[in-house]
């Protein structure tokens, strides 16, 4: 499902015209670039103010704070990454090997967008306690995408109904092992998330095989 920028985030009240919609492009821009240089700490409404050259009065005018800026910066992230995904309607050679090519694709869509699962992960471990009502709603929405999509890869890979609880079990453990294996990437620089991943298709079907005999 698409997200629409700052539906969730930004102030709903505020429709930007044309001159204004650039403008909003320009400070999240902006804001992607000071907190991938400097972190999110450092990421203040003056150093966005002075990245974007778009005056303070637009930025609260189109965001209300922060916070809010921080998170239509993730969700822009999240359409971005999730337009970047290649979504198959049929499965490529054994169930392993359309779940190892799915991997892949991830792989890619993470590498052009190194900072889009960094800042998911800190928003969803710590998020901002001004907005953390809406924080969790726009964390929720973008790993129920997430799982949206791997259960339609399950469901081809095994030929399964993506709505089974086998699928949804497949799914969730997919989307776990991801998490832990982009978070050991970005704590050790030794790692590789392709080499922590290498493994996982040949591990969902050997636990699809499980759970289906167990079912």
């Amino acid at each position: 499902m698409p997200y629409h920028d700052g539906v969730a985030t930004a102030r709903t009240d505020v429709t930007p015209n044309r001159r204004g919609t650039r403008s909003r492009e320009v400070v999240l821009d902006a804001a992607e670039r000071v907190m991938a240089q400097h972190g999110y700490e450092a990421a203040t409404v003056a150093a966005i103010v002075k990245e974007s050259g778009i005056p303070l009065s637009s930025v609260y005018h189109y965001f209300g704070s922060k916070d809010g800026v921080l998170l239509a910066v993730m969700q822009r992230g999240a359409d971005r990454f999730f337009a970047d995904l290649p979504d198959a309607d049929e499965r490529v050679g054994t169930p392993a090997e359309h779940l190892a090519a799915v991997l892949a694709a991830l792989a890619v869509a993470l590498a052009d967008h190194p900072d889009f699962l960094k800042l998911l992960v800190v928003i969803a471990v710590q998020p901002p306690a001004g907005d953390a009502a809406k924080a969790h709603e726009v964390v929720t929405r973008i790993r129920g995408e997430a799982l949206l999509r791997l259960r339609k890869q399950l469901a081809i890979a095994f030929d399964r109904d993506s709505r089974s609880k086998i699928v949804g079990r497949l799914a969730r453990f997919s989307l776990a092992a991801i998490d832990g294996a982009f978070i050991a990437e970005q704590a050790d620089s030794h790692v590789k998330l392709t080499q922590l991943l290498e493994h996982l298709p040949a591990a969902l079907v050997a636990m699809e095989a499980a759970l289906a005999a167990s079912d």
